[in-house]
């Protein structure tokens, strides 16, 4: 109908971030916090309210579209009294393997080594198999040792910032549905 559309609220200076529909199946586990805008000729534009043909797979909740299940979901673009302006098919997929990657999109190939002081935003990229997935997700960051580093949220709710405090080695892990991710920091005075 390609009246309306739904995009991702991103901040201006995100470059982890993409102002695009979910090009990708959305991961299990993970929420998408669309704005919707339509555009009917010879209109203004109405107050606009999602729903989810399957919520089983895909809910609507406070605003956000959670992936809940394997499978597709249409999202209806609806007018508040329920007519249906538009709609968009939306998949979701499992979670098979999680990745790392600085803010600025550079992928962590191996150890990061931090002096005192500094610190590193990574973020996860989850994937099913070669494909990536959207969706932010609320993934269980953990570190081996005490001391050598803070991990810190940003108001994110998928990325965080790791904060070098001591001299030291540790391990970070970042987790959401039974798969991981691990890289080691050395801390350097």
């Amino acid at each position: 109908m390609h009246q309306a559309s739904i995009v991702g609220q991103c901040a201006a200076d995100d470059a982890a971030c993409s102002r695009r529909h979910p090009l990708a199946p959305l991961a299990i586990g993970t929420h998408f916090h669309p704005d919707v805008s339509a555009e009917i000729s010879g209109s203004a534009t109405p107050n606009l309210v999602l729903d989810s043909a399957d919520p089983s797979v895909l809910a609507v909740e406070n605003g956000a579209l959670v992936a809940k299940a394997v499978g597709a979901s249409a999202v209806l673009i609806s007018t508040e009294d329920g007519a249906v302006v538009d709609f968009q098919h939306l998949w979701v997929a499992p979670v098979t393997a999680i990745t790392l990657a600085r803010r600025d999109g550079d992928r962590i190939g191996g150890a990061i080594g931090l002096a005192v002081g500094e610190d590193i935003t990574l973020v996860p990229t989850l994937w099913n198999g070669a494909q990536r997935l959207a969706g932010d997700s609320d993934a269980t960051w953990t570190v081996s040792a005490d001391g050598p580093l803070a991990v810190l949220r940003d108001g994110s709710s998928d990325r965080r910032r790791l904060r070098a405090r001591t001299p030291g080695t540790a391990t970070v892990t970042v987790a959401l549905a039974g798969v991981e991710a691990s890289v080691d920091v050395e801390v350097v005075p």
